[in-house]
């Protein structure tokens, strides 16, 4: 579910630990929450983790496309997921949406192929979108993400020189 920041008094960028903290507002969500979750035919989502809650704000640096705060789905998550940075771009992009009128678009065209950048908490999360529109309906071809590597570990590794030939365990490093 997409809500305006502002409509909960929030300008979006708030941390994740003032949301968490914030026992007003999540008061706020699980009752928005639990009242969709009937409206969606999923029943009684009390004990569940959908649907999840995401907080939108216009985006805090240039060319960025929209800023998030997601619950999951009683605290912000201190990123986004993959599956909700993509449903998050995409809405940005319906007509009628509430993320359009919050989202910061630049396209230049009807039938694009364009990475947008979603903030969250810790940075941003770059969705790839294939898409057209079709008499006004958002048609997505394809969707994706671009993620960052970082380096986890960084250790040598030791083999055996013909290790039939020598008694001692001769090694050779190899980077």
């Amino acid at each position: 579910m997409l809500l305006r920041a502002a409509d909960f008094g929030l300008s979006g960028y708030e941390t994740k630990e003032t949301l968490d903290n914030n026992a007003s507002l999540k008061t706020q969500l699980e009752s928005i929450r639990l009242q969709a979750g009937e409206l969606m035919n999923l029943g009684n989502v009390e004990q569940q983790s959908i649907p999840k809650m995401c907080l939108l704000s216009p985006p805090q640096y240039a060319g960025r496309l929209v800023n998030t705060r997601m619950f999951i789905p009683h605290v912000c998550h201190d990123a986004i997921g993959v599956l909700a940075a993509v449903s998050v771009a995409t809405a940005c992009l319906i007509s009628n949406s509430i993320a359009k009128n919050i989202a910061v678009l630049t396209i230049d065209n009807k039938d694009i192929n364009q990475g947008f950048s979603v903030e969250h908490p810790s940075g941003e999360f770059t969705v790839n979108l294939e898409f057209r529109y079709d008499n006004g309906r958002l048609i997505v071809e394809k969707s994706g993400v671009t993620r960052t590597a970082r380096l986890l570990s960084r250790g040598d590794v030791f083999v055996p020189i013909n290790f039939k030939k020598h008694k001692k365990h001769e090694s050779s490093r190899i980077f």
